[in-house]
């Protein structure tokens, strides 16, 4: 194990991928400990998501941490999250995009993520851009708390197809998971055409090509990268950014156009 008291935090919810371990080589970068935690945390699920079924694999994630050099591995036990404080992510960003049909999910995310860092009081954390708004959003209240907390973003990693990777993927059956791979290509495909077609159409043809592939689209627009308020010209950072659901699976997938 390093020689420092520094800890560099991955915190996860296990079913780990090559996208978590690049979270976790990221991490090995900096002077200190790596310390990933495994939690499916229950705070940022509703009644009727997918908690009971979301996938649990620690004996194959200890195997894949130590692969890649992790230092320490934080199981807690299923209560953790009992008694937790209840805080409120930063309105201005959660209620946009993910926040509008999961208006739970970025508080309980926030609660449980505070009740970390009291805990392991780390000096950097580690998130993917995958989830780009959660990114966002975590970035804001450690600029708040002032904790002396740095947030690190890393890309995003991607099947050799280019689905986006998540341990939802693994909830698509084989035909799902040929269709989900269109995603990417969707989105690279709009994000070509940025020069020359104006966003709105952009927008009403991405969503009309998810809908012809049965995917049950939440969002498929353009956003301010910083404010993620929805935007109809392009800007100097711009996000195309969609949710769709099929079958059921919740999939997101972002570009992030400068």
């Amino acid at each position: 194990m390093k020689q420092s008291n520094e800890i560099n935090f991955v915190p996860t919810m296990g079913n780990l991928h090559a996208g978590h371990l690049s979270l976790v080589s990221e991490a090995n970068k900096y002077n200190g400990i790596t310390l990933v935690s495994i939690f499916v945390n229950p705070l940022q699920f509703a009644p009727n998501e997918d908690l009971d079924i979301y996938p649990r694999t620690e004996k194959k994630d200890l195997i894949e941490l130590e692969k890649v050099n992790c230092d320490a591995v934080f199981f807690p036990e299923p209560d953790f999250a009992e008694g937790t404080k209840k805080l409120y992510a930063n309105s201005e960003l959660s209620k946009k995009l993910c926040g509008i049909s999961r208006p739970h999910f970025f508080h309980g995310v926030i609660s449980i993520l505070n009740h970390f860092f009291q805990l392991i009081q780390p000096k950097n954390v580690f998130f993917g851009f995958k989830d780009y708004q959660q990114y966002l959003i975590v970035k804001d209240f450690l600029e708040k708390s002032k904790m002396g907390i740095n947030i690190h973003g890393v890309p995003i990693v991607r099947e050799p197809d280019g689905l986006a990777m998540s341990s939802r993927n693994n909830l698509l059956t084989p035909d799902q998971r040929l269709v989900a791979a269109k995603l990417s290509i969707i989105l690279k495909d709009t994000a070509q055409q940025i020069k020359t077609r104006n966003l709105k159409y952009l927008k009403v043809e991405g969503k009309k090509k998810l809908e012809e592939l049965n995917f049950e689209v939440d969002y498929f627009s353009f956003f301010n990268s910083n404010t993620l308020e929805e935007i109809d010209e392009i800007e100097t950072n711009t996000l195309l950014a969609l949710a769709v659901n099929l079958g059921g699976v919740r999939l997101i997938d972002n570009f992030l156009i400068k």
